[in-house]
């Protein structure tokens, strides 16, 4: 087993370097999420997580970083105007670019030109963290009613507005209801109009759609599972450290599927700092 997680460890690191690669010798491309995800063979659904927990960064964080610091080596090197250099690194204007390069570099691009100091971008190590219990479990088949919410994150609390408002009066409320989010979208890739979420609670064949109330079923498979304690907006170091860190030992590759999540207290009655909310992410079958 350890022979098969070692290989898979250095399966994953070996596409993500491809990736690192790719990205370094097209770096005036594009360079679209899924172009990237099929240089490393990975589902485009989950790439940007593994990235991310792999990397320390996401993809977006990655090739930005790589182009200001050519950018700062053609200031330092070249003669070539700080417009040119600016739409060179993607920027529309030299004050997107200045901004950008700024928060980088602590100084401006024309400040950095005259300077004499060398190239000391801010370093990217990552504090370690405390250490992710992940464990593998089962979950389905599972009835679901839920609503959706079509936006940003931040803004779920409206469905679920609508999803307690309806069980209430359904009687459905009490110490053992079993509060989930069906999350379809990574949010630090999609556009925050168009994140799908789903507030979800299990219920029995008697509950039948109407409305804005919707019924779906989690079909039984098995899900990677670490709980996440603290504000539900830095969830993404948990999903990050799960894709980057566990999964590839782990042997196993994730489905191109919705990631779950369950919520064990309250936003309403909890510090952030004490939330908890266990993330579920799916998993193919063994092979």
């Amino acid at each position: 087993m350890m022979g098969m997680r070692n290989g898979t460890v250095e399966s994953y690191q070996e596409r993500v370097q491809r990736v690192l690669v790719h990205i370094e010798n097209h770096l005036d491309g594009p360079l679209p999420l899924e172009e990237l995800a099929g240089v490393a063979h990975f589902s485009p659904y989950h790439f940007h997580r593994i990235f991310r927990g792999m990397v320390g960064e996401s993809v977006k964080e990655h090739v930005r970083r790589l182009r200001l610091e050519r950018a700062a080596r053609r200031l330092r090197f070249s003669g070539e105007p700080i417009t040119m250099i600016a739409l060179d690194s993607g920027y529309q204007t030299p004050e997107s670019f200045t901004r950008a390069f700024d928060a980088m570099f602590g100084e401006s691009p024309s400040g950095f030109r005259l300077s004499s100091r060398e190239l000391t971008p801010p370093s990217r190590e990552r504090t370690p963290g405390p250490p992710l219990e992940v464990r593998v479990q089962r979950i389905g088949p599972l009835r679901l009613a839920f609503v959706r919410h079509i936006g940003p994150y931040d803004e779920v609390g409206i469905a679920w507005g609508k999803l307690m408002s309806w069980a209430g009066r359904r009687g459905l409320l009490g110490p053992n209801l079993k509060m989930m989010g069906v999350v379809h979208d990574d949010w630090e890739i999609t556009p925050p109009e168009t994140l799908r979420y789903d507030a979800a609670l299990p219920v029995d064949e008697s509950v039948q759609p109407s409305g804005e109330l919707g019924i779906q079923t989690l079909e039984p498979r098995e899900y990677a599972a670490a709980t996440h304690r603290g504000p539900y907006s830095t969830s993404g170091n948990t999903y990050a450290r799960m894709a980057g860190e566990w999964l590839p030992a782990s042997g196993r590759e994730l489905l191109t599927a919705p990631a779950i999540e369950i919520y064990h207290n309250s936003p309403y009655s909890t510090a952030p700092e004490n939330l908890l909310t266990t993330i579920h992410l799916p998993l193919t079958d063994k092979e």
